[in-house]
Formats: C-alpha cells, sequence, structure tokens
C-alpha cells in the first residue's frame, strides 16, 4: 500500500500544515518495511508562496483543494499521515479516497520515525 506524508523536501522532516506543505513524500508499505518511492510537489503550497489564501470553509475551496490533491496524483495513496489538516484539505482527501491519520509533534520529525511509530495502524 502507499502512504503520503506532507515533507519540506529530500530531507524528510514533516511539514505541519498538510495543504502548504512544499512536497509530499510517497513510501510503499509491504507491512514489514516502508520504501520511499516518490516526493511529489504540492502544487497548492506553490499558491501560498504568492500570497493566494484560502480558508472559508465552502463547496468551492473543497474542489479547489481536491484539484490540488489529484494534481499531485495522491489518489493512489490509501492513507495521508498528517498532524494537521484543515476542514477544505480533510475534505478533499477524503474525497480521493484517501485515510487520514492524525500524529503529534512528539512522534517525531522525520517521515520514517513517524512511520514507524504508526506501523501497527496500517497493518
Amino acid at each position: 500500500m502507499k502512504i503520503a506524508l506532507p515533507v519540506y523536501g529530500e530531507n524528510l522532516e514533516i511539514f505541519t500544515r498538510t495543504g502548504r506543505a512544499p512536497y509530499f513524500a510517497i513510501f510503499e508499505f509491504d507491512g514489514n518495511e516502508f520504501k520511499l518511492v516518490d516526493l511529489r510537489e504540492n502544487p497548492h503550497a506553490k499558491e501560498h508562496e504568492h500570497g493566494h489564501h484560502h480558508e472559508e470553509h465552502s463547496e468551492e475551496e473543497i474542489n479547489h483543494h481536491h484539484s490540488h490533491v489529484k494534481a499531485a496524483n495522491l489518489g493512489e495513496c490509501k492513507y495521508i499521515v498528517c498532524r494537521a489538516l484543515g476542514p477544505n484539505m480533510k475534505e478533499a482527501i477524503l474525497r480521493e479516497g484517501i485515510t487520514p491519520i492524525m500524529v503529534r509533534k512528539s512522534d517525531g520529525d522525520n517521515a520514517l520515525e513517524v512511520l514507524e511509530k504508526i506501523k501497527d495502524e496500517l497493518k
């Protein structure tokens, strides 16, 4: 199964705000080990860099977020592991058939570290 995590970049450090993460790290999980298979740019993050902020909770905003979830090709992932998930992004992810798993900062700062902590939830 594939799992996405919002990260800063190649260092795989967890980015707290899922919708604003510069990248999504995509891992393959075989029930035992995690393997990084891709690092995908988040097109929604670019909008926030340029001052486009979408905060209201509306069907239009959910659709906007959903278009970015699709553009990042996250639909192949069964789960997305995140620390913070706004209502628009949450609804967009659910519409794509992805189940969010919420973690805390105390679970770790690196994607692999966090995945190891929640391994039992993924089986």
